[in-house]
């Protein structure tokens, strides 16, 4: 699917809420809120400074939706324009980042012997750092005398290329609460309206009163590599507020995505009484026999991915930022390896883009893989066993 990209600088509001540009841009082109992804741009030289806008081409073909590129792009100058936009500046510009490009065909055959004539350093040469197969950003070899200074886009950005469908596919059921005796927890499903507007509104949604008030709070950290179930082999315990700027600490600098995974339990009492009536919040599979769960908190970077895993029935609430979510059962996978580097791509059944104040349920057993396409928080619910 072909989509035009734009690059927004100079923004100036500090705590930009994407879901709601997105909406608001929709509606200023005259588009469906699904055909337009925002992301904020970590990598910019001020704090929310710059946005990437994707939109995708509306399939109902409206004669009032814009279709070029460049038809786009001044609806969105149009808009920066606008007093009504609370988020632009006057000195807020909007550039094209790439522009549709025309399909062109090759043999498969062919497009591989050509790739195999092509000397292993001109295949990479115009790159600092790529992606290997696993998603990590890596040197080519032509490179490894240089230092690894910046990354050439987002993670966002590096995963869309691998995975042309992580902002459009989602073809998971979503049920309101108040129907979940209807619910048959043999597949994943995504239960909402399980909070109240202030449970959704909690300190914990907002980072620099969470920071604030709980940033001595000793909590675990680590990377993809050394995630387990609710805890990890040699995890960096840190505090809240060292791990806030976790990208800073050196072992972890140049990892593809960071997070905190810390059991509720082992929290300061005040942040557990923070907790508790999110945690009490979760649905039960049973009621007449209610399922003792443990939870734990996780606030993870964009970009940071669990590979392919598998494990007892499971919840996550997601308080804020949105997830992807790759799902298969285990009956269907059989002799496939855990770290199948193509599960997100060619054999998840099952795919969904969880946002704030959804809870996902993942059923016993299920393999299931996770990237983060912004800043999150969330709680995860497993068995107490």
């Amino acid at each position: 699917m072909s989509y035009s990209m734009f690059t927004i600088t100079h923004v100036g509001n500090s705590n930009l809420d994407t879901v709601a540009i997105e909406k608001q841009i929709a509606e200023y082109i005259s588009t469906s809120h699904s055909n337009v992804t925002v992301m904020k741009d970590e990598y910019s030289s001020a704090q929310n400074d710059a946005l990437t806008i994707i939109v995708y081409p509306d399939e109902e073909n409206d004669n009032d939706v814009p279709t070029s590129t460049e038809a786009i792009f001044d609806k969105l100058n149009n808009l920066i324009s606008d007093e009504s936009c609370e988020w632009a500046t006057k000195d807020t510009t909007c550039t094209i980042t790439t522009e549709e490009e025309e399909e062109v065909s090759i043999d498969e055959n062919e497009a591989l012997e050509l790739w195999r004539n092509i000397p292993d350093e001109e295949r990479t040469l115009h790159l600092n750092v790529l992606p290997n197969p696993d998603g990590e950003l890596i040197q080519p070899r032509h490179n490894t005398d240089s230092e690894l200074t910046e990354v050439i886009s987002s993670p966002t950005e590096s995963q869309l290329k691998r995975d042309p469908t992580l902002l459009e596919f989602d073809n998971v059921e979503r049920v309101d609460i108040a129907n979940i005796d209807q619910i048959s927890w043999d597949k994943p499903i995504i239960i909402t309206n399980v909070l109240s507007d202030e449970l959704q509104n909690s300190i914990l949604t907002r980072k620099q009163l969470m920071i604030d008030k709980y940033g001595d709070t000793t909590v675990r950290t680590g990377n993809r590599e050394t995630l387990i179930e609710n805890g990890f082999t040699n995890s960096m315990p840190m505090s809240l507020d060292d791990a806030w700027d976790i990208r800073n600490h050196g072992s972890m600098q140049n990892d593809c995505g960071t997070i905190v995974f810390s059991p509720v339990k082992e929290l300061t009492s005040d942040f557990i009484s923070e907790l508790k009536p999110l945690c009490d919040c979760f649905p039960n599979e049973s009621k007449s026999d209610p399922i003792e769960k443990k939870f734990t908190l996780t606030i993870a970077s964009e970009g940071f991915g669990i590979g392919m895993h598998k494990h007892n029935p499971a919840m996550f609430m997601l308080l804020t930022g949105r997830k992807k979510w790759y799902m298969s059962n285990s009956e269907d996978l059989e002799g496939v390896i855990d770290t199948h580097p193509g599960f997100y791509r060619d054999l998840s059944s099952h795919k969904c883009i969880q946002q704030p104040g959804e809870v996902l349920y993942v059923p016993n057993e299920w393999y299931h893989e996770i990237f983060n396409l912004d800043y999150t928080v969330g709680i995860q619910a497993l068995p107490d066993q």
